[in-house]
């Protein structure tokens, strides 16, 4: 008690105000460190259901897309692609040419129609390696050498392979998820009245088991 008595009155009252601050103080830091904590946890909360809401939303799609492509047909490349026939105007006007008795054989001409009617020209695919996953396949096609087309031969191709109307040339039946991985086209003029490109592509190909 001796110790108190030496003490000022005023500053024994101000000693006791702090001393009853110090719960106060230690119950609002403790309270404050509850809320950031609950802060925190909803906030994982909210970043979890976000995930949970993204990885629904994916499944969805992978659900749509693989009952999209469910009845592709593994030989697609082969019979929608790999047969087209190219600059067929040309071709045409060039056998009439060769067939018409009041021309001279030219062996340029002959060369050329060689090359359109020929495997030179002719659309090939080199498959790479095929990629497997539980979900899919995939396969890199490349083309084996560029080809030379002409417009109606470059709608009728994309269209195939982006399987989308383009002008009038529909997409064909059983496409299998074909993405476009390089493309190249150079213009060739062959004459005035006939433009002509050469198309160099590559292609991936995902089949969905």
């Amino acid at each position: 008690m001796s110790f108190f008595a030496n003490i000022p009155q005023q500053r024994l009252l101000l000693y006791i105000v702090l001393a009853g601050l110090i719960p106060i103080l230690a119950g609002a830091f403790y309270l404050n460190s509850q809320l950031k904590g609950l802060n925190a946890l909803s906030n994982q909360i909210s970043y979890v259901e976000q995930l949970a809401a993204t990885k629904e939303n994916k499944q969805g799609l992978n659900q749509t897309v693989r009952a999209h492509y469910k009845d592709a047909d593994h030989f697609y490349i082969d019979k929608s692609l790999e047969n087209v026939c190219f600059l067929q105007p040309e071709a045409e006007s060039l056998k009439k040419v060769m067939q018409n008795k009041n021309f001279p054989e030219d062996e340029n001409i002959k060369k050329r129609l060689g090359l359109l009617c020929g495997a030179e020209n002719a659309l090939v695919f080199t498959e790479g390696v095929v990629q497997s996953t539980p979900i899919f396949q995939e396969t890199t096609e490349t083309l084996a050498h560029p080809i030379e087309i002409d417009v109606a031969d470059l709608r009728r191709l994309l269209a195939r392979i982006e399987g989308t109307l383009i002008g009038d040339e529909a997409p064909a039946a059983n496409r299998p998820q074909l993405i476009i991985l390089d493309f190249k086209i150079d213009k060739k003029q062959v004459s005035e009245r006939n433009d002509v490109f050469i198309l160099n592509l590559k292609l991936l190909k995902r089949e969905f088991l």
